[in-house]
């Protein structure tokens, strides 16, 4: 059921393999053309054993030059459906932050290293500037317009959907996820088709904070220890790192060395993590016998256009991210792309290179093409963020890049030149108005394909076509569109200061001027759950729990319905101990959505609390269905079990969570009393023992002695009493003085 705990060993340190510098060779939109093998697909070949070893060096140099620069005038990729696969995304990374992609300031040797040894993609976009989007077209190959997951934390990947891990897994691969955000939590869809997802936040906490992270470290040592029993099998992992995110804090030395610039110092710690993950793969000698791809989700805004951060904007500073591609001995090193392309096309690239039909319906295409030299065209990027609409009440923003040029689809339209003007500082609307009604047309297109709908048959689509559009959220595509329903992006930077002035206020626990300004902004944006959600939160922070909740009453009653407000009212009511209030919201939450978790864990607390056992239960069910590894869940659910005297199942689960902890010695004390109710005292005694060795605390010294004293074994008894008595802190003064009754008793009647 749950995620198994394992071991962090680390790998060796890791350098660039490449420190030459020397330049790649070019393949796109103007690099040279590179070799290419005549023929068609290669069959797979078997090692031939017997041959002398000189000749297997002879012939393994002739194959190497053969991929890179055999005849015909282009790159050939040899195929090979033995491959594992190993997937790195980068959340939050800038492609421009990177040593491979020009920047000189930064310290990336294992990622530059990468690069060297593969394929480097220049121009490569996001669908969306936000983490559970991106990565969700990463796993189907489609556009958000496609799977509809639009923002983070509100939407669930469908089930309909293929992902990349389900295609694999049915292909016969080993597959697991190890992800570092509660932004790609498992509740949100994305875990279809792992064997393991790993998305074990503060592990033991009953809810897993919005912001939960796991710092670059963390993800490098769960996956070495899982390809420590992996390695035998054909395998796909996606490695997920987080590190370079909002408030940037790297760790030391790194913090010393980029004080002056904490992004960068996050990049280089999860660089060297991404070097971690690599070289286990070379300590297993699996390193040329993996497909590896490495990807930025997002990138991030520094305030080039206000934003600091991503979501608001689809500018390139939040949406041109890394892309690289490699396989030892069968993809050319040192190779660059310059063609656009996109973050939709790994799924059917990765599956083309194992020579595995992507499934019908693909959006995205094989990047083969592009890399062989066969294709310089630039790809139709769709470009999208919802997140002002939804969490602003501000217009959502939709665009495309088609060569050069980029159109934003907003209530003030923009359309810039992205070879001429990079930094997209010259709006050509009104200079290029036909340029900008193609690109129009075309976006209209792509979003109507992607949406399911057959072509209007003119650039204004039907009355039919745009409601199924405005049910979808593109409002900007029905009558009137978003100029006349929402304000631009663009004209509330002022309100956007403020929103991350109070967020920079909250980063440094300064949350009596975080209060002041959401406060300001409730004014400004009353519309929009966040503000409320916000003001709330710094307000609780201060222990103004009466003033929270009636700060989001108000929110209620302005938005009624809204889930987020519902869902932060009842945690509220809780932590103030005001059961009954929490157990009414938390209803009213699951009318919305019956798979809210953190709903569904409130209502099971305080069920259990209110000693209703058998409700308590079927809620926990219905919480572990959704998040089956949370070990809080796992532990209450099995301390339900064992106070309502169903013992087998109450064992059950307390081993197998004492198999997904086994340092954890409050879950064998739990395991060890459960066996002694249940008369069991042998494996009592065995579990009991294993929480001494892992902490002897003095609640384990008197289970223990209790267990003892069941078995006749009274001199075992006294022992662990005594163990008990030397040190008693924190123990509750009743149970001291019927310890010290107890040992009285068993010192005078040994026997007895």
């Amino acid at each position: 059921m749950g995620k198994k705990r394992r071991s962090r060993r680390r790998g060796r340190s890791r350098t660039d393999p490449n420190p030459s510098g020397a330049p790649c060779p070019q393949v796109g939109r103007s690099g040279p053309a590179a070799p290419r093998l005549a023929g068609g697909r290669e069959a797979r070949k078997r090692p031939v054993s017997k041959l002398p070893f000189i000749a297997v060096g002879v012939m393994a140099l002739a194959a190497a030059l053969f991929v890179v620069f055999s005849p015909g005038g282009r790159t050939r990729i040899q195929k090979d459906g033995r491959l594992n696969v190993l997937l790195i995304t980068l959340d939050t990374t800038r492609a421009d932050r990177l040593g491979c992609y020009g920047y000189s300031k930064g310290r990336t040797p294992n990622i530059d290293g990468l690069a060297g040894k593969g394929v480097r993609f220049e121009n490569v976009y996001c669908p969306a500037p936000l983490t559970l989007p991106s990565h969700c077209s990463i796993m189907t190959g489609l556009t958000p317009v496609s799977h509809g997951v639009h923002n983070n934390g509100s939407y669930e990947l469908a089930t309909g959907w293929e992902t990349l891990a389900e295609v694999l897994k049915n292909a016969g691969f080993r597959t697991a996820a190890f992800v570092a955000s509660f932004s790609v939590d498992s509740r949100f869809g994305l875990g279809q088709g792992f064997d393991v997802y790993d998305d074990n936040f503060q592990t033991g906490l009953p809810f897993k904070p919005l912001n939960s992270e796991r710092k670059a470290d963390q993800i490098s040592a769960v996956f070495s220890s899982w390809l420590d029993r992996n390695a035998d099998a054909q395998f796909f992992a996606w490695v997920h790192f987080f590190d370079p995110h909002l408030p940037y804090q790297p760790p030391p030395p790194y913090s010393e060395e980029f004080a002056a610039d904490p992004y960068d110092g996050e990049v280089a710690f999860m660089d060297f993590h991404v070097g971690r993950v690599v070289d286990k793969l070379a300590e297993k000698g699996l390193r040329d016998k993996t497909l590896i791809v490495l990807a930025g989700d997002h990138g991030e805004a520094f305030g080039e256009k206000v934003e600091t951060g991503h979501g608001i904007f689809i500018y390139d500073g939040t949406m041109r991210v890394p892309l690289i591609i490699l396989a030892d001995h069968r993809i050319p090193p040192r190779a660059v792309v310059k063609s656009r392309v996109r973050l939709i096309d790994i799924m059917p690239s990765i599956l083309d290179i194992l020579e595995i039909p992507a499934p019908a319906g693909t959006t995205g295409e094989s990047l083969i093409p592009a890399i062989e030299g066969r294709s310089r065209e630039d790809l139709d990027i769709y470009l999208e963020t919802f997140y002002p609409r939804e969490n602003y009440g501000w217009s959502e923003l939709v665009g495309l890049v088609r060569g050069d040029w980029k159109f934003i689809r907003a209530p003030k339209p923009e359309l810039y030149n992205l070879a001429a003007d990079p930094g997209e500082n010259r709006n050509l609307i009104a200079s290029a108005a036909k340029r900008a009604s193609d690109l129009n047309a075309r976006l209209e297109e792509l979003v109507k394909a992607g949406a399911g709908l057959a072509s209007a048959g003119g650039r204004t689509p039907s009355a039919e076509v745009q409601e199924r559009l405005r049910s979808l959220g593109y409002t900007s595509f029905s009558d009137g569109g978003a100029r006349a329903s929402y304000p631009d992006p663009k004209d509330k930077t002022d309100v956007l200061r403020l929103t991350q002035q109070a967020e920079g206020f909250e980063f440094q626990g300064r949350y009596a001027e975080a209060a002041a300004v959401y406060e300001r902004l409730l004014d400004l944006i009353p519309d929009a759950p966040a503000s409320y959600v916000n003001l709330a939160l710094s307000r609780a922070r201060r222990g103004k729990f009466d003033e929270a909740v009636q700060t989001l009453k108000s929110g209620i009653k302005k938005i009624p319905g809204s889930e987020i407000l519902l869902a932060r009212l009842g945690h509220t009511y809780l932590v103030t101990n005001r059961l009954g209030e929490a157990l009414d919201t938390m209803a009213e939450v699951l009318r919305i959505n019956p798979k809210n978790v953190d709903a569904l864990t409130v209502t099971a607390g305080v069920l259990d609390t209110l000693r209703r056992k058998d409700e308590a239960r079927s809620f926990y069910e219905r919480a572990i269905a959704i998040e089956p590894e949370n070990k809080y869940l796992r532990m209450s659910y099995a301390n339900n079990l064992a106070s309502s005297g169903r013992l087998d199942r109450a064992i059950e689960t307390y081993e197998e969570l004492t198999l997904d902890y086994p340092e954890d010695q409050v879950l064998f004390q739990y395991l060890g009393i459960a066996y002694g109710f249940s008369g069991d005292y042998a494996k009592s005694i065995e579990s009991l023992k294993q929480a001494v060795y892992l902490k002897p605390t003095p609640t384990a010294y008197y289970n223990l002695s209790t267990a003892y004293r069941k078995t006749g074994d009274f001199g075992e008894a006294v022992r662990y009493l005594k163990l008990y008595l030397d040190d008693p802190r924190g123990e509750p003064e009743k149970s001291i003085r019927a310890a010290r009754a107890e040992l009285q008793r068993l010192e005078a009647n040994p026997s007895k």
